[in-house]
């Protein structure tokens, strides 16, 4: 029976050191409050975007993409990295995409490139995409890079391109292109109107 016991209690002993290495003390909302320039955020916003960051493993980078309207985390843990954005909306937060995900958006692009460089949405193709402004018209001006696709990554390919690009949205489900340039160049290309 003792032993029972003790291997219980060996168990429980190391699963409780696993969880507390697998999720990190988050920010306080006073942390986040000296953190964010906005003074308008209120509890219930900073409580809730604090919610978002509850399981991970050591504590984010904070992003304030647009004070008082748009802000973000990321972090660069290992192998994995991960990018959240949330709009501030009706006294809360709403997680929103960056990264446009539909076929007019990408096809779009693929027409300012090389035929043998072809971009797509695999994720390790893509850079964290941060809101920069709110334009005028009350869309979102969002930059990112990206990476030219590879089938074989391990061999070096003169084809494999590496693209800063410019796009907007309203919603953050349609996102249109705007400009995009070689990283290795400073001359934007200006997109057609679609």
């Amino acid at each position: 029976m003792k032993k029972i016991t003790f291997s219980f209690l060996l168990l429980l002993t190391f699963c409780g050191n696993l969880f507390s290495q697998q999720t990190a003390e988050t920010f306080t909302v006073q942390q986040l409050q000296a953190r964010f320039k906005q003074e308008t955020y209120t509890e219930k916003v900073l409580i809730d975007f604090q919610k978002t960051m509850i399981n991970l493993r050591k504590k984010p980078e904070l992003h304030e993409d647009i004070p008082g309207e748009i802000i973000s985390w990321y972090t660069l843990n290992g192998e994995f990295s991960w990018h959240k954005t949330y709009l501030i909306q009706k006294n809360g937060v709403k997680e929103i995409e960056t990264i446009p995900k539909d076929d007019i958006f990408l096809k779009k692009l693929n027409t300012y490139v090389p035929e043998k460089s072809k971009f797509s949405y695999t994720s390790d193709l893509w850079s964290f995409a941060f809101v920069e402004k709110k334009l005028n018209n009350n869309s979102y001006l969002i930059k990112s890079t990206v990476k030219s696709f590879n089938s074989y990554p391990e061999l070096p390919n003169d084809d494999i391109l590496v693209y800063d690009i410019e796009y907007q949205t309203k919603d953050f489900k349609t996102f249109y292109l705007v400009r995009l340039k070689d990283i290795h160049t400073d001359k934007w290309i200006e997109v057609a109107e679609y």
